[in-house]
C-alpha cells in the first residue's frame, strides 16, 4: 500500500513538473485582418484607429512588440521570382516616425522594433506605398 501512494505522490510530482515546463502556445498580440484569414492592402483600406495614414495603412494599439510580421500571396499575380506590383512598407510607429522595410515580395518577412531603432511603445504597422492592393495577414507579438 505504501509503494502505491508513493508511486501516485511521484507521479503526481512528475505531471505538475511536466506542466510547468511546457511553452506556452505563442499568440499574436494584434492581427490584421484577423488572426486566420487575408485581406486586401490598398490606397484607401484604413484601421481606422489613428494610423500615420488615414488610409493605405493599419497598425496595432500602442504597444512594447517585440516583432511584427507579414504574410503576403502571390494575388492577384507574380512573377516567377515572386514580385508582385503592390509595394507595402512595414515595421512600426510612433508620434515621432516611421520606420520599416519596403516589399513587393510574395513571402513572409519580420521586423524588429530594435533593428530599426525604436523602442518603448509603438504601433506595429503595414502600409501601402504603390500599385494594386496586395493580399496579405499581419501580425505583432507583444
Amino acid at each position: 500500500m505504501k509503494r502505491l501512494v508513493l508511486f501516485s505522490i511521484a507521479c503526481a510530482c512528475a505531471a505538475a513538473a511536466f506542466a510547468l515546463v511546457q511553452p506556452a502556445p505563442a499568440a499574436a498580440g494584434w492581427c490584421w485582418p484577423n488572426c486566420s484569414a487575408f485581406g486586401f492592402l490598398g490606397q484607401s483600406t484604413s484601421s481606422n484607429n489613428g494610423c500615420w495614414f488615414s488610409s493605405g495603412e493599419v497598425c496595432s494599439y500602442y504597444g512594447a512588440w517585440f516583432n511584427m510580421g507579414i504574410n503576403k500571396t502571390c494575388y492577384p499575380g507574380c512573377d516567377w521570382l515572386g514580385n508582385t506590383r503592390g509595394v507595402l512598407l512595414y515595421g512600426f510607429e510612433n508620434h515621432d516616425r516611421i520606420r520599416g522595410y519596403f516589399t513587393d515580395k510574395a513571402e513572409i518577412v519580420y521586423a524588429y522594433p530594435k533593428y530599426l531603432g525604436m523602442g518603448g511603445s509603438l504601433r506595429a504597422q503595414v502600409a501601402w506605398y504603390s500599385g494594386p492592393a496586395s493580399h496579405l495577414n499581419a501580425g505583432a507579438i507583444g
